[in-house]
């Protein structure tokens, strides 16, 4: 499922080089011009990893990273893109090693202990996942917690506890009550309580609010599907057969839809 879990790359604070600045004046015999060079020459190549990162040149974000680090090794945010880029390259084992690099700088780094969860789902080690992402929310000035309980919500869902797991889309949906991924999961798990009709309301809307959120059109072609309502069912089929990226997936809604209209 490509939208069952959000990242959380978190760019840098604005107003850092402004505190670097004051903490200069107070240790200026500690820290040289050359210190103060190579952070603003880091901050150049994060920027630019970034740019990279978004237009899924991955590697090229990759070596970016890896100069800033180079050149402030204290860089929070570079090691956690380290980790965003290396998940992605399937290297799950070096993501783990920035991200936890990332979270020694900074013990409340929520961003990169919430994308430490994700690798973990990756990994299906849900239990250590669950931990990384209540880690994230014991930060009370976390910016996006909706993001870490519905990631939580997904691990719990993936075990078969899906009273915990509603629980933490509950939580999450408080905090950001249009988060798709959460509504999307709650949907996942009225289906496995056997709540259709419920099910199908949620993935209703999801779609609302994110068309293009394939997954969404997937199961609410088969909740749609099951309840027998073939017209509706057709309907979604032929949203997943036009729009997915996804080979198989295009097949199986072909085959549905040839089987029911």
């Amino acid at each position: 499922m490509t939208k069952t879990i959000h990242y959380s790359p978190r760019p840098r604070s604005a107003k850092r080089g402004g505190l670097f600045t004051i903490c200069c004046v107070l240790l200026v015999a500690c820290v040289t011009t050359s210190d103060i060079e190579d952070v603003r020459n880091a901050e150049v190549h994060y920027k630019l990893g970034i740019s990279y990162l978004a237009e899924q040149r991955l590697n090229d974000a990759f070596i970016e990273f890896q100069k800033a680090i180079k050149l402030d090794p204290e860089d929070k945010n570079s090691m956690n893109a380290l980790g965003l880029v290396s998940t992605e390259f399937e290297k799950y084992d070096e993501a783990i090693s920035y991200y936890k690099r990332a979270i020694a700088i900074d013990p409340n780094y929520s961003e990169a202990m919430n994308n430490l969860g994700i690798t973990y789902t990756k990994m299906e080690n849900w239990d250590e996942a669950i931990n990384y992402f209540r880690m994230a929310l014991e930060n009370p000035i976390y910016i996006t917690p909706d993001v870490a309980y519905s990631n939580m919500g997904y691990a719990f869902y993936k075990i078969g506890d899906y009273i915990n797991a509603r629980n933490a889309i509950k939580n999450a949906l408080l905090r950001g009550p249009d988060n798709p991924q959460a509504i999307y999961i709650l949907g996942l798990v009225h289906v496995k309580l056997g709540k259709d009709d419920a099910a199908i309301e949620e993935f209703k809307k999801v779609i609302a609010i994110a068309p293009d959120y394939i997954e969404a059109h997937w199961e609410l072609a088969n909740a749609y599907h099951r309840v027998g309502n073939k017209e509706k069912a057709v309907e979604y089929f032929r949203v997943v057969f036009g729009k997915s990226k996804d080979d198989k997936k295009r097949k199986e809604a072909l085959q549905y839809i040839e089987i029911l209209r």
